[in-house]
């Protein structure tokens, strides 16, 4: 019976993007059944994955660390994590290797059954009947299918998989992720990159309800929020309380745009404020663990202190951790709000923020690459929308480039460098204009190194004034105007 998995677990298990799968599947090289594809056909697409690759081991010993419920054993009857992660990996490989064998053993039954109804097709048996079977017998039970050896391969490592990591399908949106160590479900989609929706994440609100549809649940923490026999027998539960103890399917409800994002008021606390050149201040704070902030990627907050007027700015973190923030805020000579972060950089100072407002976010649905282009402090909400989209693992190639203008620098060049030195499919340009020369004169630099860029989405942050000669560059040289986004700097 051929053997489907999904496309998650099949990046996974050959060491690429999601992207570069999706991309295969649209060039007709990969079949999908119900989004999901064939082992065998994975296989055929990469003949060089190393499926017996163990790399996995190097991460289990800290997952098991942090386990929920961990087996009470005596200190010196007590196995090693490792250890444990060998048996598991071993057992698997003997499940896959059990199985080929049952598969080939039926095929010879098949084929001796064959045999015998030909043979006793005639009147009488050949003198060399005998002979003749047990040639065949031996023939068949000495050939070794190949292809199917090196899938058992395959599949022995997505068992492993399976054990160390459940995988967890929404419904409708059909988006996938992989639960590991001791998150729970509403954690790891969220470090995942999905938007999904909750409020106080700790059992007390119930806005993270979801439906179980198929697999099994683990409740790991206690919550206050009571939800109703009706909801328990139809399988409802709260994301944020329970783990996956095997690959599960749920209905849950996600934000699909800016307008599934309710507007928060939050007094959030200072926890750094840092100063990395006279242009930008970049302040980092956090918000109470009862009253978290759920944003979109690009997205920008009103903040405000004390009795100063408020101010707009961009978020430069991630959704998928939606407790710390952080905020590039660009220097302006005069106000009031940057003056009072540059003359005060003690901790717990309490910021209120309203929002999140803007539509500057992620196309999640697209599986095109990305471009994208930030001018001086502009890095802050593209910042935001690059390790979104890392944690979403859906593009296969990244290109960033950082253009400052006199007096600006690239502040945070090195976490550019160091992304660009990590991932495969991660390029990064930095550009500073020089005696006084249009900005516009730096892009041909930037458009010149990726291909077909009508097979690419853009997205743009920088000063207010340079948005449309950029934007303009952009569509005159193949991007489609629907495939750039917009962002003036905050």
């Amino acid at each position: 019976m051929p053997r489907l998995i999904t496309l998650s677990r099949a990046a996974r298990l050959v060491g690429v993007k999601r992207g570069a799968l999706q991309k295969k599947i649209r060039k007709g090289e990969l079949r999908t059944f119900e989004g999901e594809i064939l082992l065998t056909d994975l296989l055929h697409s990469y003949p060089r994955a190393e499926v017996e690759d163990t790399s996995m081991l190097e991460r289990v010993e800290q997952i098991m660390e942090q386990a929920v419920n961990k087996i009470v054993r005596p200190a010196n009857g007590a196995p090693d994590s490792g250890a444990l992660a060998a048996r598991i990996l071993a057992l698997s490989q003997e499940l896959a290797t059990a199985r080929h064998e049952a598969r080939r053993l039926a095929g010879v039954i098949n084929g001796l059954q064959a045999q015998f109804d030909m043979l006793g097709a005639g009147a009488t048996l050949p003198d060399d009947a005998f002979s003749t079977l047990k040639q065949w017998l031996e023939k068949a039970l000495a050939t070794e299918a190949e292809d199917e050896l090196e899938t058992d391969e395959l599949f022995a490592q997505e068992v492993f998989l399976r054990v160390m990591a459940a995988q967890v399908r929404i419904l409708p949106s059909g988006h996938e992720f992989l639960i590991e160590g001791s998150d729970s479900i509403l954690e790891a989609g969220l470090r995942s990159g999905l938007a999904l929706a909750y409020g106080c994440s700790n059992g007390n609100c119930g806005k993270c309800k979801a439906k179980l549809v198929s697999g099994q649940i683990k409740k790991i923490s206690q919550h206050d929020y009571v939800l109703t026999e009706a909801e328990k027998g139809l399988g409802y539960f709260l994301t944020c309380s329970c783990t996956a103890v095997t690959d599960v399917v749920l209905e849950a409800d996600e934000a699909l745009g800016s307008q599934d994002i309710p507007q928060q008021n939050i007094d959030i606390r200072v926890r750094k404020i840092d100063r990395p050149d006279d242009r930008v201040v970049i302040l980092q704070a956090k918000t109470p663990r009862t009253n978290r902030l759920r944003f979109l990627a690009g997205q920008y907050l009103s903040l405000k202190i004390d009795d100063l007027p408020p101010r707009d700015c961009s978020i430069s973190s991630c959704p998928c951790d939606d407790m710390n923030l952080q905020f590039q805020v660009p220097v302006i000579t005069g106000d009031r709000f940057t003056e009072y972060l540059t003359a005060n950089t003690r901790a717990n100072v309490v910021i209120n923020i309203k929002g999140p407002r803007g539509d500057f976010a992620l196309n999640e649905e697209s599986p095109r690459s990305l471009i994208f282009i930030a001018g001086n402090a502009g890095f802050g909400p593209i910042k935001s929308l690059i390790e979104h989209a890392m944690a979403l693992d859906i593009a296969e190639d990244i290109y960033l480039a950082w253009i400052t203008t006199d007096g600006n620098s690239h502040y945070l060049g090195n976490l550019c460098r160091s992304w660009d030195d990590a991932l495969d499919n991660f390029h990064y340009t930095a550009l500073q204009v020089e005696n006084e020369q249009p900005v516009e004169s730096l892009l041909p630099e930037i458009i010149g190194k990726p291909d077909n860029l009508d097979q690419y989405d853009c997205y743009v942050c920088m000063p207010e004034p340079l948005l449309d000669p950029v934007k303009s560059f952009l569509t005159a040289n193949g991007v489609p105007e629907n495939q750039v986004r917009m962002e003036p700097l905050r």
